[in-house]
């Protein structure tokens, strides 16, 4: 007993030591400001719902369904799970293992040859018949590994941080199924608005159809005329179709997003002028580094593969295994019990294993300067998707502008071309060129409209999306 409690002292003391490297976090160069944010002033962290911004009641809506039901966000949550059931068998390594047996034996002696023959019963309770002997042995058996230099809890570590990992990822997951359902939706708007106009001007080419109609039975117009002004139907037919296409493939792909069948998703006709394009000013490119959990999950990967190294180390030591049970013999037929009590102590201590443990420990290392790498990546990407972000969103918004001057500009021409026409001042080529101009310009505007939007939705999932580290995990 006495060198059982010696034992357990001394494993105590080693309890303490680590082989865990001590973490540092990778050096990344962050620019000390983002170059196409200059005169902005900054905004505080954004806000989690950051999608309300655009104000559209139906895209909250939308997205509530998104979160809520999007199998890819189910499927990474249980992932989650996983991560959490395995972190539960890491930990209990820290905890002795409690055994039961029981066991129902019966014997019976051969008169004529004196041997016997012993037979197994399953089931409770035997009893003993003619020269038959009926045994009961039943037993509990206890035993702990003392972790004496660490190998337990850095798994524990590395398990703990793996769930943060998952975690993470299934916020980062989350941001992309935010953009993805805003981006959806405003394509959806975005090809509506467009069928709108594709409508408008087939209308006006049916029109000129008719006045160059009744000016060829007038004979004041020729055939060619109407050869050109038919072609012109007809490709405006055509985009037409083209944008009913786009607008079905955009609403199964809503569908899809928000786990429904295709072609189940209505949505409300809603003007993108209508939308409100948010206002956004990066913080500090150095606050990155804490507002985007796919930077945290990698980093939580780096933390893991840290841990496992200090697990790698502690196998060329010695493990230690302490022990103890209890065991009972009853028979009825003696109506007596025999009990014992036994304590055992094992160390195995590795002396020749043909290179595993060095190339286990070669692995660990290598798969953490891998992740250490991987997360420097991670950060330069989070810092050029924020650059590409700020001058999109710049970009989109002189295009915006250019655009509507240039379909405000068509449609003058276009109007001043058919007045000109129907005076039979200018030649019918010129009225074919402007109404091609006028569609182009008008479909150009919508176009760079919902640019404008998706710029912003960039921007917001390049800074993180009003992602907080602490409220994921107490989430």
């Amino acid at each position: 007993m006495k060198k059982l409690i010696t034992t357990l002292l001394i494993s105590t003391m080693l309890a303490s030591c680590s082989l865990v490297p001590d973490y540092k976090r990778p050096e990344v160069a962050a620019p000390g400001q983002w170059s196409n944010g200059e005169g902005r002033q900054e905004t505080p962290r954004l806000a989690f719902d950051w999608w309300k911004s655009f104000g559209s009641d139906e895209l909250n809506q939308l997205m509530a369904e998104g979160l809520n039901n999007n199998l890819d966000l189910k499927a990474s949550f249980q992932r989650i799970e996983q991560s959490r059931a395995s972190l539960t068998v890491a930990r209990s390594s820290l905890f002795p293992t409690l055994d039961a047996s029981a066991d129902i034996s019966r014997s019976k002696s051969l008169r004529d040859g004196g041997s016997s023959i012993n037979q197994n019963i399953s089931g409770l309770g035997s009893s003993s018949r003619g020269d038959g002997d009926t045994n009961f042995n039943g037993g509990l058996q206890v035993s702990y590994e003392l972790d004496l230099f660490g190998a337990n809890r850095s798994e524990i570590d590395s398990s703990r941080a793996a769930l943060l990992s998952t975690k993470y990822q299934y916020d980062a997951l989350a941001l992309v199924v935010m953009g993805d359902v805003s981006q959806t939706y405003f394509n959806i708007l975005s090809a509506r608005e467009r069928l709108q106009i594709a409508d408008q001007n087939l209308k006006n080419a049916q029109e000129i159809l008719r006045i160059v109609d009744a000016r060829y039975q007038a004979g004041a117009a020729s055939g060619l005329e109407m050869a050109q002004q038919k072609s012109s139907l007809g490709s405006f037919e055509a985009n037409r179709a083209a944008i009913l296409q786009e607008i079905t493939v955009y609403e199964n792909a809503l569908a899809i997003l928000l786990a429904k069948p295709p072609q189940t998703v209505p949505v409300a006709k809603q003007d993108l002028n209508n939308l409100i394009i948010p206002g956004i000013a990066p913080a500090q490119p150095s606050t990155l580094l804490t507002r985007r959990p796919d930077i945290a999950s990698a980093e939580a990967d780096l933390i893991a593969a840290n841990a496992d190294i200090g697990a790698a180390r502690a196998a060329f030591f010695p493990s230690i295994t302490l022990g103890a049970g209890v065991s009972a013999i009853a028979s009825p037929i003696s109506s007596s019990m025999t009990s014992a009590l036994s304590t055992t102590s094992a160390i195995l201590a590795p002396i020749f294993r043909g290179g595993a443990l060095i190339g286990n420990l070669g692995i660990t290392k290598a798969r953490q300067l891998e992740l250490a790498e991987t997360y420097r990546k991670t950060v330069l990407v989070a810092f050029q998707e924020v650059e590409d972000a700020l001058a999109a969103e710049k970009a989109s918004a002189q295009r915006e502008l250019s655009f509507k001057t240039a379909m405000d500009e068509a449609q003058k021409a276009y109007d001043i071309s058919m007045l000109r026409y129907k005076a039979g001042s200018i030649d019918f080529q010129t009225v074919i060129d402007s109404q091609n101009a006028l569609l182009t310009a008008q479909q150009s505007y919508s176009l760079s409209r919902n640019e404008r939007l998706g710029a912003a939705i960039s921007l917001f999932k390049a800074l993180g999306g009003g992602w907080k580290s602490h409220q994921a995990l107490k989430n």
